[in-house]
This record gives C-alpha cells, structure tokens and sequence, in this order.
C-alpha cells in the first residue's frame, strides 16, 4: 500500500507540533511573571511590535491545528493571543483564561517548576 507524500508531510508535522508543545508550553508558562495577564502592556517600537505579532499569529495557527492533530491547541492558542497587539486581546484572553480546564493546567505547570501562581484576570 503506497502512501501519499502529503500524508506523510502532514504525519511529520503533527508529531513535530506535539513534540514541540510538550516542550514549548510548559517551558513558556514558567517563565511568565506571576503578573502577565494582569499588568499594562509595555511600549514597543513598529519592528518589534510586527516581530511580536506575527510570532503570535503563528502560535494561533498552530495552536488552531492542533485543535485536529496530536499537541496542546488551547494553550498553543492561548500563548498566541497573549502574544499579539490586537484590540480583542484582553477579551478574548479573559475568557480563555476564566475556564477552569485552562486555569487548572496553567497552575499545575507553574506550581511543579517552583513558580508562584500566575495572578489572573479577574471574573467580568
């Protein structure tokens, strides 16, 4: 039985994207200051703000596929808009943030590396 170059490209991809969330998430949620999802954002300039979008457009992306493949979707999607500059930012954040799903495996990881608790938006 022959198999499709594409199926194969897609099987590569959605080991590759799990094997790199169970790496990426849990390495990117301990370095999180406690105070993240509360604080102002800090000023950027354009080329940092671009660099910063586009890197959050791409956790999105890949977070959407892992929605249908093997790897952490939510919170690949999760770590993607916290990243972006976008206007719905903060909504979206508080409501993805307010399930107990995504509260309960954000702490769990935090509290295994040593890390306080990240401090979280407050119910709307």
């Amino acid at each position: 039985m022959t198999r499709h170059p594409l199926e194969l490209v897609i099987g590569i991809m959605s080991v590759a994207m799990f094997l790199g969330t169970l790496v990426a998430i849990p390495w990117f949620v301990r370095r999180l200051p406690a105070d993240y999802f509360v604080r102002p954002p800090p000023e950027r300039g354009l080329a940092k703000r671009i660099a910063q979008n586009l890197l959050g457009v791409t956790f999105i992306a890949a977070g959407i596929a892992m929605l249908v493949l093997p790897g952490q979707g939510i919170l690949t999607i999760l770590i993607g808009v916290s990243i972006v500059d976008l206007p719905v930012k903060h909504r979206l954040m508080r409501w993805l943030l307010l399930r107990p799903a995504i509260q309960d495996g954000i702490q769990r990881l935090r509290t295994r590396a040593g890390k306080p608790p990240l401090l979280l938006p407050a119910h709307a």
